[in-house]
């Protein structure tokens, strides 16, 4: 028996891709846009420059390797959301401590895969980011197209990820 979609991503265009979730399961509008990367989920997830965005992963299996704790960029990933075909959520990496889903889940950062994200590369490649809403199924087309509408995504994403006091390092001679 097939699984039945319980998240859906609708852009501002009026686009709807049906999926499943990973990570949180909250509502989010971001910014869509897309990464070409072979591997690197890890640093995208955690890069600060994704900050109000949902990434969308050119590359169609994610996950499979896991979260290795030293291999983050930052201690509070901020990015947006995370669209993706493939999700494996059983990692084989001996560096993992945890699937990108708990990591997600942690950080309130919602995902979508099963979707077709070579189509949805393609639109934003040839249109354009936009705003986008990764909701629950159940939201309909209407409703999602006017949440879009009445929201302005901010334009602040550095004031909110970076440092608010002035950090030291020391250099050690060898």
């Amino acid at each position: 028996m097939m699984k039945k979609f319980d998240r859906k991503l609708i852009l501002s265009d009026g686009s709807e891709y049906h999926g499943y979730g990973f990570g949180s399961g909250i509502e989010k509008i971001t910014e869509i846009v897309f990464n070409t990367s072979l591997v690197g989920y890890q640093e995208i997830l955690s890069d600060p420059s994704y900050t109000y965005q949902t990434v969308v992963m050119a590359y169609p299996l994610i996950g499979n390797y896991g979260m290795a704790e030293d291999d983050l960029e930052t201690d509070i990933p901020s990015i947006g959301g995370l669209a993706v075909r493939d999700y494996n959520d059983e990692p084989s990496n001996f560096r993992s401590k945890y699937t990108l889903s708990a990591i997600m889940e942690k950080y309130k950062i919602p995902g979508i895969y099963g979707i077709d994200t070579r189509k949805l590369v393609r639109s934003i490649r040839d249109l354009g980011s936009r705003k986008a809403l990764l909701t629950d199924i159940g939201t309909s087309l209407q409703d999602g197209l006017r949440k879009l509408d009445l929201y302005d995504i901010p334009a602040d994403a550095v004031s909110q990820v970076s440092r608010k006091e002035i950090q030291q390092y020391l250099v050690c001679d060898r």
